[in-house]
């Protein structure tokens, strides 16, 4: 079993109030991924058991940018034995079928936004 940081960072000087534009102003590292640039595709890989810790930080290192929620997508089982919630994010990953998508949902300036990343989980 391991545990796999995430982090969002968020490049809060792009979002726009359009859900649509929430991916452009985001990249996701992922503690098992050696690109240093980050990922664009929002995909997760971990395997039963893991623990999940997600993190959140503004672009600008400056921003107030807060995780608010991580839920299931509508209609896709949840994922997570135990689900990451506040003040520690983490999460377990239980049975899982290949991939499974899930919301995170942050805040900034006033405004709460969703970004769909998966976790890929070999069967």
């Amino acid at each position: 079993m391991a545990t796999i940081h995430v982090t969002l960072v968020v490049d809060t000087a792009t979002l726009t109030s359009n859900p649509s534009d929430v991916p452009g102003a985001c990249l996701l590292y992922d503690s098992t991924v050696t690109d240093p640039e980050g990922s664009t595709d929002f995909q997760i890989n971990a395997n039963e058991g893991d623990d999940i810790i997600f993190h959140i930080s503004a672009y600008d290192n400056a921003t107030l940018v807060l995780l608010t929620g991580i839920t299931a997508k509508e209609g896709q089982a949840n994922l997570f034995r135990t689900n990451p919630a506040a003040p520690s994010w983490k999460g377990t990953v239980g049975t899982a079928n290949g991939t499974e998508a899930f919301n995170i949902m942050f805040s900034t300036g006033g405004t709460t936004y969703t970004l769909d990343p998966i976790i890929r989980v070999p069967v």
